[in-house]
C-alpha cells in the first residue's frame, strides 16, 4: 500500500463490492458526516441510507450505504452495509417509480409502514446518488 492512502472495502452480505487504495473518504454517519484522511484514529460509526465520497486518483467518486456502519483504523476503511450501489448501477426510472410506490403506501392506513419507510430512503438515496455531481 502507498504511504497516505487508505484501504476502503465496502461489504455487503452478498459479496465485497470494493477493495482498493485511495486517498480519502467522507462517511455520512448517524451523526453527520465524517471525514477520513491516512493516519485518522480508529473509529466505529454507524452509517445511515446516503452517499459516500471517496477520492481515488484525485477524482471524487461516490457510492450508497443502506445502513450498517463502518470502522475505521490508520490505514483502512471497512464498511458493512446491507447493499451499496455506484451511479453507473442505478437505474433511475426504476428509483423513481420505487419511490413512487413507497409515498403510495406511506399514505395507506393499513400498510406496514417501517417497510414503505426504508423502501422510501433507499430510493431517494439512489436518485441522489444519480443527481449527485
Amino acid at each position: 500500500m502507498e504511504k497516505n492512502k487508505l484501504t476502503l472495502q465496502i461489504i455487503t452480505p452478498l459479496r465485497k463490492i470494493f477493495d482498493e487504495e485511495v486517498e480519502s473518504v467522507i462517511l455520512h454517519t448517524t451523526e453527520g458526516d465524517m471525514g477520513i484522511l491516512y493516519d485518522h484514529e480508529p473509529v466505529v460509526a454507524l452509517l445511515g441510507y446516503n452517499v459516500i465520497r471517496y477520492k481515488q486518483g484525485g477524482v471524487l467518486k461516490k457510492a450508497t450505504t443502506m445502513g450498517g456502519f463502518a470502522e475505521v483504523t490508520t490505514d483502512r476503511v471497512i464498511i458493512l452495509t446491507d447493499a451499496s450501489e455506484f451511479p453507473e448501477d442505478i437505474d433511475i426510472e426504476r428509483a423513481k417509480r420505487a419511490k413512487e410506490r413507497a409515498e403510495g403506501r406511506l399514505s395507506q392506513q393499513d400498510m406496514d409502514r417501517a417497510r414503505a419507510e426504508i423502501a422510501l430512503k433507499k430510493a431517494v438515496v439512489r436518485l441522489n446518488l444519480k443527481d449527485a455531481k
